[in-house]
């Protein structure tokens, strides 16, 4: 399994890195369009809606909302709604990751409105999220680095848990999670943080500004991570789909940058860095 990850990630990877900075915004939004698209297939197979039609009618409604929303309302909504749900969605894996949903809780994420609803919701506002920061003054190279960020506070967090792993995080929804792991995710993200800072990447943001909105974007990527996981513990379902070998589907890959991205870009237009 580490094996088939880490070469999936050494193709992916360096095409993600060169297009986003090599392409145009206008070209570019086509292809996280796609990523989009694919991961709001898997999110509506997660829920319960199996039938193709029905795919293709939540699936157009996504491309919709999200082409009306980037025509009709600013940024600074957009991601500050996303924000909310964000930490609503924190506050209730603090109050019930480790012992479960109560049962409302656990009917309303079993409801394939509800399903929808998270999965249109969520997925334009980071589509939106991602292409605006692209288009912005630093936005190739500001998007990179929070895609950085999220790819190594998982790696930190993975390596970490798994050798010093021992008080769990949310063991009702992702068993394998432990604080031991978000200290490695979050050191390294400092870290990283630090360096992207003295080569220039904060603009004119303090290196205090800077971590802290690194920080919480990073935290706020394993709230997107439990949060997918939630849906799938829900439904009992396992990965969101096999299309990445060693990764599990589209979903499972971008979980993270699904929270992390719009919660950066809103910290940025909050400290007036965008």
């Amino acid at each position: 399994m580490i094996k088939q990850r880490l070469i999936t990630a050494a193709i992916l990877i360096p095409f993600v890195l060169l297009g986003i900075l090599l392409l145009e915004t206008k070209t570019l939004e086509w292809f996280i369009a796609i990523i989009t698209v694919l991961a709001a297939w898997e999110w509506f197979g997660i829920i319960g809606v199996h039938d193709v039609i029905k795919r293709l009618i939540w699936v157009s409604g996504l491309c919709l909302l999200s082409i009306i929303s980037i025509q009709y309302l600013s940024i600074g909504f957009i991601v500050s709604i996303t924000s909310i749900i964000w930490l609503l969605a924190a506050a209730v894996l603090i109050k019930y990751g480790n012992d479960g949903l109560p049962n409302h809780l656990t009917t309303l994420f079993r409801q394939p409105g509800f399903g929808i609803a998270s999965a249109v919701i969520l997925l334009a506002s980071f589509w939106i999220a991602a292409i605006s920061l692209h288009d912005s003054q630093m936005g190739p190279q500001q998007l990179v680095y929070i895609l950085v960020s999220v790819w190594l506070a998982d790696t930190g967090g993975y390596f970490v848990g798994k050798k010093w792993g021992k008080k769990a995080l949310a063991k009702a929804v992702s068993p394998n999670k432990t604080w031991e792991g978000v200290w490695g995710a979050l050191t390294l993200t400092t870290i990283w943080a630090i360096v992207a800072f003295e080569i220039g990447l904060g603009g004119s943001l303090s290196l205090q500004t800077w971590l802290l909105l690194t920080l919480t974007s990073v935290a706020m990527s394993i709230v997107g991570d439990l949060f997918e996981s939630l849906f799938k513990r829900s439904h009992n379902i396992k990965d969101s789909g096999n299309l990445l070998p060693g990764h599990g589907g589209v979903l499972d890959r971008i979980d993270s940058l699904i929270a992390a991205v719009p919660i950066f870009v809103a910290g940025l237009i909050l400290t007036e860095g965008l």
